[in-house]
């Protein structure tokens, strides 16, 4: 008798490439462990109007008035705001979300973005479905979006953000450390091995979307006297990948740059460099821990990032430097005191212990088995 393929849907957006790599990487581990996803990018399925309202509403808030997003974020917080948008987008999806049920049937729910957690765990509180619901928490920090009692599991990538689920109010058997879900290939060894008489090198970042503070970054670090190697990835901001290409096309005889834009070999990057300087999104974290590349932050977004950068300084786990024309100084640091670095490496190898896709894969597989039996 042939046993009946588990099926599982995976809620996303596009707000950011984090959630979408997660769920990404999510369906490709499930796929390996004999059951199948269908990823729902949910504001390009659902209508033109709400994916214009929300993903280029994200896009724009974030690239012309970012402290506008930080606002925006805290105030989604406070009690009464949280509930009054939670009911509004339990109304906006509720109908396309049923739908998603009725064609796909699924064996299990997951959500590797905030905004969906609720709205999956009402439709079980209201009768439509009985199957587990699984929340992929993205960030280190934990926005009450993501509290619901009916949620059950929740995969985090530390001990922190556990600690913040259970003062939500969350069951800690509910709760897995067992990291956001990435690229298989963070999950092995380096391919290459830094040695102490190789040339410092920098790699340079700006997440999916890019920064337009890729480009002070650079021109600070390009002060620097020591010889350095430096790869700057641009993502999809070719604005910023231009004018990079324009400005640094003559740089000292000490500095040597690579200028990439969007890449799809950032673990191959972090092993070839000595430090990480980038903004904390919770996936480019996690990649980083994986690599153990210690992470230098000289500029975050409002909001969630915000909280990633105070939780990692705190852990001992990046660096963040309030003054980016300060970058130069800061690589110096790290040239003539390489124990700093040393350190972040020890903590990271540590935490990275506890992640794996394997874990992630069994937990939803034991989590549908209970449910159908």
């Amino acid at each position: 008798m042939q046993t009946k393929v588990k099926k599982g849907i995976i809620f996303t957006a596009s707000t950011g490439g984090g959630h979408n790599q997660a769920a990404n990487s999510l369906k490709e581990q499930l796929k390996s462990d004999g059951m199948d996803a269908e990823i729902i990018d949910v504001f390009r399925d659902n209508n033109m109007m709400l994916e214009l309202f929300i993903e280029d509403a994200y896009s724009a808030i974030l690239n012309f008035v970012p402290s506008l997003y930080g606002g925006l974020y805290k105030i989604s917080g406070r009690p009464l705001p949280n509930t009054h948008l939670k009911r509004l987008f339990k109304r906006l999806l509720r109908k396309k979300m049923l739908n998603y049920l009725k064609i796909h049937k699924p064996d299990f729910m997951v959500s590797t973005h905030p905004l969906f957690v609720h709205t999956i765990a009402e439709l079980k509180s209201d009768g439509y479905t009985n199957v587990p619901c699984i929340s992929v928490v993205t960030d280190l920090g934990v926005h009450p979006f993501y509290r619901h009692p009916l949620i059950d599991a929740y995969i985090t990538s530390h001990e922190h953000t556990k600690k913040s689920l259970i003062n939500l109010g969350i069951s800690s058997n509910r709760i897995f450390v067992y990291g956001i879900p990435v690229k298989k290939s963070f999950y092995e060894p380096p391919q290459s091995i830094r040695c102490e008489s190789d040339v410092f090198t920098v790699l340079l970042m700006g997440g999916s979307l890019g920064s337009k503070k890729l480009h002070h970054a650079l021109k600070s670090l390009t002060q620097s006297t020591r010889k350095l190697v430096i790869h700057v990835v641009c993502g999809h901001d070719k604005t910023t990948l231009n004018a990079i290409k324009r400005d640094f096309s003559e740089v000292p005889v000490n500095i040597t740059i690579h200028l990439y834009g969007f890449v799809n070999n950032v673990g191959e990057l972090m092993d070839k460099s000595d430090v990480l300087i980038s903004k904390p999104g919770g996936l480019t974290v996690t990649e980083a821990i994986h690599k153990q590349i210690p992470l230098v932050i000289p500029f975050f977004l409002r909001g969630q990032e915000e909280e990633n950068t105070t939780i990692l300084e705190n852990e001992g786990l990046a660096v963040y430097i309030g003054d980016i024309d300060t970058l130069d100084q800061m690589v110096e640091q790290f040239i003539t005191n390489p124990a700093t670095l040393s350190q972040i490496r020890s903590r990271m190898q540590k935490i990275s212990t506890s992640y794996s896709l394997d874990k992630i894969g069994l937990l939803c597989s034991r989590l549908t088995s209970q449910s159908i039996a």
